[in-house]
């Protein structure tokens, strides 16, 4: 079942509001038992100065390092303070055989989308939210078929092409067995075009096999 979700989560919100233009992407989450929460993301914008200086004082960010550096976006890898309520979320969705496909962040807020195995597992998950006073609005949620099939989707070329090798080589895994710069370089693409094609290629998937109605919730 795919869910698409506005999460009211503190994680990296002083950081996100020194630049309202700034836009976080996740890349990747993983835990050890030395680091609770590691959160590795893509953050878009025309200056980084103000985002970096509120970033080393965002009270949910413990260290903060610079991956790569592109254009206009910068990759960072942050390792998020203990007690930040996400850190048992995170885990708490591993329990429940949840899949993170996307999680973003702007002046507006985190917008996840995720994958679980029914609407019972989601519901466990939403509850584990409420428990931890974050609040969860859902946007769209879909679960069965109606009569079309994965490959009637109007996909182009491209997208079914970047769908096919992030399932091969494990960009839906957890952890993750690559990222979006390894599925855009197997494809002949950059990151950024390869982030683009992917989410354009599920939405697409999701809007034309999948439906259900939001109502019912």
């Amino acid at each position: 079942m795919f869910v698409q979700f506005h999460l009211d989560s503190p994680l990296l919100d002083r950081a996100v509001s020194a630049d309202s233009d700034v836009t976080i992407d996740i890349e990747k989450l993983d835990s050890s038992p030395s680091v609770p929460l590691r959160v590795v993301f893509w953050a878009r914008g025309d200056s980084f100065d103000d985002f970096e200086d509120a970033l080393a004082l965002d009270p949910t960010v413990e260290a903060f390092t610079v991956l790569a550096s592109e254009q206009s976006q910068r990759m960072y890898c942050v390792v998020v303070a203990e007690g930040v309520p996400c850190v048992d979320l995170y885990a708490r969705s591993i329990d429940l055989h949840g899949v993170l496909i996307d999680a973003t962040r702007d002046r507006s807020g985190w917008t996840m989308e995720m994958l679980f195995p029914d609407r019972d597992a989601f519901g466990s998950f939403r509850r584990a939210c409420d428990e931890a006073e974050l609040s969860v609005t859902v946007e769209s949620i879909h679960s069965g078929q109606v009569g079309r099939t994965n490959a009637d989707a109007d996909l182009t070329p491209a997208q079914r092409e970047i769908l096919s090798r992030a399932v091969e080589v494990g960009y839906f895994d957890i952890p993750r067995e690559t990222t979006l710069r390894g599925l855009g370089n197997d494809v002949g693409v950059s990151g950024q075009a390869a982030s683009e094609r992917l989410r354009r290629g599920m939405e697409t998937l999701v809007r034309e096999t999948l439906t259900d109605n939001l109502d019912e919730e």
